[in-house]
Protein backbone atom coordinates (compact mmCIF):
# COMPACT_ATOMS: atom_id res chain seq x y z
CA UNK A 1 0.00 0.00 0.00
CA UNK A 2 2.83 2.32 0.51
CA UNK A 3 4.94 2.02 -1.99
CA UNK A 4 1.50 2.30 -4.39
CA UNK A 5 1.09 5.57 -2.37
CA UNK A 6 4.63 7.16 -3.22
CA UNK A 7 4.32 5.93 -6.67
CA UNK A 8 0.97 8.15 -6.86
CA UNK A 9 3.23 10.97 -5.39
CA UNK A 10 6.12 11.25 -7.83
CA UNK A 11 3.45 10.80 -10.88
CA UNK A 12 1.69 13.97 -9.76
CA UNK A 13 4.66 15.44 -8.75
CA UNK A 14 5.83 14.75 -12.52
CA UNK A 15 3.05 15.04 -14.43
CA UNK A 16 2.10 19.15 -12.74
CA UNK A 17 5.70 19.69 -13.31
CA UNK A 18 6.19 18.72 -16.83
CA UNK A 19 2.14 20.00 -18.08
CA UNK A 20 2.90 23.56 -16.01
CA UNK A 21 6.17 24.45 -16.52
CA UNK A 22 6.35 28.01 -17.04
CA UNK A 23 4.44 31.19 -15.97
CA UNK A 24 3.36 29.40 -12.99
CA UNK A 25 2.93 30.29 -8.93
CA UNK A 26 3.71 27.78 -6.70
CA UNK A 27 2.70 27.74 -2.97
CA UNK A 28 4.21 24.29 -1.99
CA UNK A 29 6.33 24.72 0.73
CA UNK A 30 3.53 25.17 3.86
CA UNK A 31 0.27 26.12 3.49
CA UNK A 32 -3.35 23.79 4.44
CA UNK A 33 -5.52 25.86 2.26
CA UNK A 34 -4.70 22.85 -0.93
CA UNK A 35 -8.35 21.76 -0.44
CA UNK A 36 -10.58 24.53 -0.21
CA UNK A 37 -8.81 25.88 -3.28
CA UNK A 38 -9.46 23.23 -5.31
CA UNK A 39 -13.12 22.86 -4.28
CA UNK A 40 -13.19 27.44 -5.15
CA UNK A 41 -12.68 28.51 -1.92
CA UNK A 42 -16.17 27.53 -0.95
CA UNK A 43 -15.38 26.17 2.25
CA UNK A 44 -17.07 28.30 4.88
CA UNK A 45 -19.65 25.68 5.82
CA UNK A 46 -16.69 23.10 5.61
CA UNK A 47 -15.69 21.01 8.43
CA UNK A 48 -11.87 20.11 8.23
CA UNK A 49 -9.09 20.18 10.55
CA UNK A 50 -6.26 22.49 9.88
CA UNK A 51 -8.02 23.38 6.51
CA UNK A 52 -11.48 25.19 8.03
CA UNK A 53 -9.13 27.26 10.09
CA UNK A 54 -8.36 30.51 7.95
CA UNK A 55 -12.35 30.47 6.29
CA UNK A 56 -14.64 29.54 9.57
CA UNK A 57 -13.02 28.43 12.82
CA UNK A 58 -16.58 27.67 14.05
CA UNK A 59 -15.65 24.51 11.21
CA UNK A 60 -12.31 23.27 12.72
CA UNK A 61 -12.95 19.80 13.47
CA UNK A 62 -10.94 17.18 15.15
CA UNK A 63 -12.12 13.56 16.57
CA UNK A 64 -15.27 11.62 16.16
CA UNK A 65 -15.62 10.04 19.20
CA UNK A 66 -14.97 12.65 22.63
CA UNK A 67 -12.04 11.93 25.16
CA UNK A 68 -11.19 13.70 28.31
CA UNK A 69 -8.20 15.11 27.14
CA UNK A 70 -5.81 14.56 23.88
CA UNK A 71 -2.69 15.96 21.82
CA UNK A 72 -2.62 16.02 18.11
CA UNK A 73 0.82 17.05 16.14
CA UNK A 74 0.93 17.71 12.56
CA UNK A 75 3.86 17.49 10.48
CA UNK A 76 5.33 18.24 7.64
CA UNK A 77 7.78 16.23 6.42
CA UNK A 78 8.81 17.85 3.25
CA UNK A 79 9.30 21.68 4.26
CA UNK A 80 12.15 21.41 6.55
CA UNK A 81 14.22 19.60 3.80
CA UNK A 82 13.69 22.35 1.16
CA UNK A 83 14.46 24.85 3.49
CA UNK A 84 17.70 23.19 4.48
CA UNK A 85 18.56 23.21 1.01
CA UNK A 86 18.05 26.72 0.17
CA UNK A 87 18.51 27.98 3.94
CA UNK A 88 20.18 31.13 2.69
CA UNK A 89 17.38 32.02 0.06
CA UNK A 90 14.91 31.50 3.14
CA UNK A 91 16.41 33.52 5.21
CA UNK A 92 17.36 36.27 3.00
CA UNK A 93 15.97 39.92 4.22
CA UNK A 94 14.48 40.70 7.24
CA UNK A 95 13.71 39.23 10.54
CA UNK A 96 14.17 38.82 14.15
CA UNK A 97 15.73 35.46 16.00
CA UNK A 98 12.82 34.41 18.01
CA UNK A 99 10.64 35.30 14.94
CA UNK A 100 12.97 33.06 12.95
CA UNK A 101 12.56 30.44 15.84
CA UNK A 102 8.98 29.98 15.24
CA UNK A 103 9.24 30.10 11.57
CA UNK A 104 11.68 27.97 11.50
CA UNK A 105 9.51 25.41 14.08
CA UNK A 106 6.29 25.44 12.09
CA UNK A 107 8.17 23.85 9.17
CA UNK A 108 8.30 20.67 10.86
CA UNK A 109 5.46 21.04 13.04
CA UNK A 110 2.53 22.63 11.28
CA UNK A 111 0.18 22.31 13.80
CA UNK A 112 -0.41 21.21 17.86
CA UNK A 113 -3.65 21.08 19.11
CA UNK A 114 -5.43 19.93 22.19
CA UNK A 115 -8.97 18.63 22.03
CA UNK A 116 -10.79 18.55 25.43
CA UNK A 117 -14.30 16.97 24.82
CA UNK A 118 -16.43 19.75 23.28
CA UNK A 119 -13.42 22.24 22.84
CA UNK A 120 -10.65 22.11 20.38
CA UNK A 121 -7.81 24.41 19.95
CA UNK A 122 -4.54 24.50 18.68
CA UNK A 123 -1.39 26.45 16.64
CA UNK A 124 -1.01 26.72 13.32
CA UNK A 125 2.83 27.74 12.57
CA UNK A 126 4.52 28.87 9.39
CA UNK A 127 0.99 29.11 6.87
CA UNK A 128 2.71 30.33 3.84
CA UNK A 129 1.96 33.63 2.23
CA UNK A 130 -0.46 33.49 -0.53
CA UNK A 131 0.07 37.58 -1.62
CA UNK A 132 3.46 37.29 -3.11
CA UNK A 133 5.20 40.29 -4.94
CA UNK A 134 6.15 38.97 -8.33
CA UNK A 135 9.87 39.45 -7.47
CA UNK A 136 9.27 36.06 -5.83
CA UNK A 137 7.57 34.60 -8.27
CA UNK A 138 10.24 32.13 -10.22
CA UNK A 139 9.57 28.44 -11.97
CA UNK A 140 11.01 26.17 -8.68
CA UNK A 141 8.01 24.34 -8.09
CA UNK A 142 9.01 24.23 -4.26
CA UNK A 143 10.02 27.97 -3.72
CA UNK A 144 11.20 29.02 -0.64
CA UNK A 145 11.66 33.02 -1.64
CA UNK A 146 9.67 35.15 0.14
CA UNK A 147 8.32 32.64 2.66
CA UNK A 148 9.87 34.48 5.38
CA UNK A 149 8.38 38.10 4.72
CA UNK A 150 5.33 36.39 3.57
CA UNK A 151 3.67 34.19 6.21
CA UNK A 152 1.03 33.76 9.47
CA UNK A 153 0.96 31.76 12.80
CA UNK A 154 -2.60 31.35 14.17
CA UNK A 155 -4.29 30.15 17.17
CA UNK A 156 -7.48 28.80 16.62
CA UNK A 157 -10.63 27.32 19.40
CA UNK A 158 -13.75 26.03 19.12
CA UNK A 159 -16.44 25.63 21.13
CA UNK A 160 -18.79 22.54 20.05
CA UNK A 161 -22.36 23.65 22.18
CA UNK A 162 -24.46 20.90 20.71
CA UNK A 163 -24.40 18.41 17.74
CA UNK A 164 -26.01 21.19 16.00
CA UNK A 165 -24.03 23.84 17.12
CA UNK A 166 -20.40 24.98 16.64
CA UNK A 167 -18.67 28.67 17.68
CA UNK A 168 -15.48 29.29 16.95
CA UNK A 169 -12.41 32.10 16.79
CA UNK A 170 -9.00 32.89 15.74
CA UNK A 171 -6.05 35.28 16.08
CA UNK A 172 -3.15 35.57 14.07
CA UNK A 173 0.19 37.07 13.33
CA UNK A 174 0.69 38.12 9.64
CA UNK A 175 3.73 39.14 7.97
CA UNK A 176 4.16 40.33 4.46
CA UNK A 177 6.23 42.01 2.71
CA UNK A 178 6.57 46.29 1.91
CA UNK A 179 5.42 47.75 -1.30
CA UNK A 180 8.63 49.38 -1.81
CA UNK A 181 11.13 47.09 -0.71
CA UNK A 182 9.62 43.27 -1.13
CA UNK A 183 12.50 41.55 1.57
CA UNK A 184 11.91 44.17 4.33
CA UNK A 185 8.04 42.82 5.71
CA UNK A 186 5.59 44.48 8.02
CA UNK A 187 3.35 42.48 10.63
CA UNK A 188 -0.04 42.95 11.80
CA UNK A 189 -2.53 40.91 13.66
CA UNK A 190 -5.68 39.39 12.19
CA UNK A 191 -9.04 37.82 13.83
CA UNK A 192 -12.31 36.05 12.85
CA UNK A 193 -14.92 34.59 14.48
CA UNK A 194 -17.43 31.92 13.36
CA UNK A 195 -20.18 30.16 13.46
CA UNK A 196 -21.25 26.85 12.10
CA UNK A 197 -25.08 25.54 11.90
CA UNK A 198 -26.15 22.04 11.08
CA UNK A 199 -29.68 21.94 10.84
CA UNK A 200 -30.49 18.23 9.18
CA UNK A 201 -28.04 15.78 8.71
CA UNK A 202 -25.56 16.29 5.84
CA UNK A 203 -26.19 20.00 5.87
CA UNK A 204 -23.91 22.55 7.10
CA UNK A 205 -24.25 26.59 7.01
CA UNK A 206 -21.71 28.48 8.14
CA UNK A 207 -21.43 32.50 8.45
CA UNK A 208 -17.56 33.88 9.38
CA UNK A 209 -16.10 37.72 9.82
CA UNK A 210 -12.51 38.50 8.94
CA UNK A 211 -10.49 41.63 10.22
CA UNK A 212 -7.43 42.46 9.10
CA UNK A 213 -4.68 44.69 9.90
CA UNK A 214 -4.76 47.88 8.20
CA UNK A 215 -1.17 47.67 6.89
CA UNK A 216 -2.11 43.72 5.28
CA UNK A 217 -5.44 44.42 3.86
CA UNK A 218 -5.15 42.46 0.71
CA UNK A 219 -2.84 39.72 2.88
CA UNK A 220 -5.91 37.01 1.95
CA UNK A 221 -6.97 38.74 -1.32
CA UNK A 222 -5.46 36.84 -4.48
CA UNK A 223 -6.21 33.44 -3.83
CA UNK A 224 -8.80 33.33 -0.96
CA UNK A 225 -10.50 36.34 -2.11
CA UNK A 226 -11.53 37.61 1.24
CA UNK A 227 -11.06 41.23 2.37
CA UNK A 228 -10.44 43.12 5.88
CA UNK A 229 -14.29 43.41 7.92
CA UNK A 230 -15.84 41.06 5.62
CA UNK A 231 -18.88 38.65 6.19
CA UNK A 232 -19.01 35.38 4.31
CA UNK A 233 -21.52 32.95 4.68
CA UNK A 234 -21.38 29.61 3.40
CA UNK A 235 -23.75 26.00 2.73
CA UNK A 236 -22.40 22.77 2.25
CA UNK A 237 -24.62 19.34 1.57
CA UNK A 238 -23.89 16.00 1.81
CA UNK A 239 -26.73 14.08 -0.87
CA UNK A 240 -24.34 10.99 -0.85
CA UNK A 241 -21.54 9.35 1.65
CA UNK A 242 -18.38 10.63 -0.26
CA UNK A 243 -19.94 13.35 -2.42
CA UNK A 244 -19.57 16.91 -1.15
CA UNK A 245 -21.19 20.27 -2.51
CA UNK A 246 -20.30 23.66 -1.65
CA UNK A 247 -21.65 27.42 -1.98
CA UNK A 248 -19.84 30.61 -0.51
CA UNK A 249 -21.08 34.16 -0.87
CA UNK A 250 -18.16 36.28 -0.18
CA UNK A 251 -18.09 39.69 1.28
CA UNK A 252 -21.09 39.66 2.19
CA UNK A 253 -21.28 43.20 4.48
CA UNK A 254 -17.99 44.60 1.98
CA UNK A 255 -18.15 45.94 -1.83
CA UNK A 256 -15.52 48.35 -2.22
CA UNK A 257 -12.75 49.15 -5.19
CA UNK A 258 -10.92 45.70 -4.62
CA UNK A 259 -13.42 42.91 -4.51
CA UNK A 260 -16.94 42.93 -4.37
CA UNK A 261 -19.61 40.44 -3.93
CA UNK A 262 -19.16 37.25 -5.53
CA UNK A 263 -20.35 33.07 -5.45
CA UNK A 264 -17.96 30.54 -5.10
CA UNK A 265 -18.78 26.98 -5.70
CA UNK A 266 -17.29 23.63 -5.02
CA UNK A 267 -17.84 19.98 -5.58
CA UNK A 268 -15.70 17.19 -3.76
CA UNK A 269 -15.86 13.05 -4.93
CA UNK A 270 -14.76 10.43 -3.34
CA UNK A 271 -13.59 7.34 -4.90
CA UNK A 272 -11.37 3.92 -3.68
CA UNK A 273 -11.64 5.66 -0.34
CA UNK A 274 -8.22 7.10 -0.86
CA UNK A 275 -9.07 9.58 -3.38
CA UNK A 276 -10.90 12.79 -3.38
CA UNK A 277 -11.27 14.45 -6.79
CA UNK A 278 -12.44 18.41 -6.50
CA UNK A 279 -13.14 21.18 -8.62
CA UNK A 280 -14.89 24.64 -7.83
CA UNK A 281 -15.77 27.51 -9.98
CA UNK A 282 -16.04 31.02 -8.99
CA UNK A 283 -16.75 34.63 -11.24
CA UNK A 284 -14.35 37.34 -10.28
CA UNK A 285 -15.63 40.81 -9.80
CA UNK A 286 -14.22 42.54 -13.13
CA UNK A 287 -15.24 39.88 -15.49
CA UNK A 288 -12.79 37.07 -14.83
CA UNK A 289 -13.49 33.36 -14.51
CA UNK A 290 -11.43 31.50 -11.86
CA UNK A 291 -11.46 27.53 -12.58
CA UNK A 292 -10.04 25.36 -10.12
CA UNK A 293 -9.31 21.45 -9.33
CA UNK A 294 -7.61 19.25 -7.43
CA UNK A 295 -7.50 15.73 -5.76
CA UNK A 296 -6.68 14.32 -2.15
CA UNK A 297 -4.82 11.26 -1.56
CA UNK A 298 -4.71 8.43 0.97
CA UNK A 299 -7.08 8.81 4.01
CA UNK A 300 -5.18 8.71 7.43
CA UNK A 301 -8.54 7.46 9.16
CA UNK A 302 -7.96 4.13 7.76
CA UNK A 303 -5.03 3.30 9.70
CA UNK A 304 -6.60 4.62 12.58
CA UNK A 305 -9.07 2.88 15.15
CA UNK A 306 -12.48 4.16 15.72
CA UNK A 307 -10.85 6.28 19.07
CA UNK A 308 -8.60 8.22 16.83
CA UNK A 309 -10.42 8.45 13.39
CA UNK A 310 -11.53 12.26 12.51
CA UNK A 311 -14.93 13.01 11.97
CA UNK A 312 -14.07 14.14 8.30
CA UNK A 313 -11.60 12.31 6.04
CA UNK A 314 -7.99 13.03 6.56
CA UNK A 315 -5.64 13.03 3.16
CA UNK A 316 -2.53 12.89 3.52
CA UNK A 317 -1.64 14.58 0.19
CA UNK A 318 -3.73 17.54 -1.42
CA UNK A 319 -3.35 18.73 -4.82
CA UNK A 320 -4.98 21.93 -6.39
CA UNK A 321 -4.50 23.79 -9.61
CA UNK A 322 -6.49 27.61 -10.07
CA UNK A 323 -6.72 28.91 -13.37
CA UNK A 324 -7.61 32.43 -13.70
CA UNK A 325 -8.79 33.61 -17.17
CA UNK A 326 -7.59 37.43 -17.28
CA UNK A 327 -8.10 38.25 -20.64
CA UNK A 328 -4.39 39.25 -21.40
CA UNK A 329 -2.15 36.89 -19.29
CA UNK A 330 -3.92 33.81 -17.77
CA UNK A 331 -2.95 33.06 -13.88
CA UNK A 332 -2.33 29.59 -12.91
CA UNK A 333 -1.42 28.64 -9.38
CA UNK A 334 -0.45 25.45 -7.70
CA UNK A 335 -1.03 24.60 -4.00
CA UNK A 336 0.63 21.50 -2.12
CA UNK A 337 -0.31 20.22 0.91
CA UNK A 338 1.51 17.11 2.56
CA UNK A 339 0.85 16.33 6.28
CA UNK A 340 0.93 13.76 8.69
CA UNK A 341 -0.82 13.57 12.11
CA UNK A 342 0.28 11.61 15.27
Amino acid sequence: MLQKILACILILTANIICVFAQSNRFITLSHVKARPLAMGGAFTAVEDDLAAINFNPAAFSLYKLKKSKRFTFFLNPVAPIIGAIDNKILFQGSGSKIEDYLFSLGLLLKSVSISLGSIDFGFLLSEEGLNLPDIFVDEKFFRVSGFRQNHSHTFVARLKLADKVSFGGSASVLFGSQEADPLERQSGFGFSYGILLKPEKGLSIGVSFVNMADSLKGFRLQSERIVDESVNVGISYQPFNGTLLSLDVRNVGEEGSKVVREFHFGLEQVIFSHVAIRGGYYFKGGGDNVFSGGVGIFDLNTIFDLEDAFSHRNFVLNYAFVYEETGVINDRRHFLSFLLRL
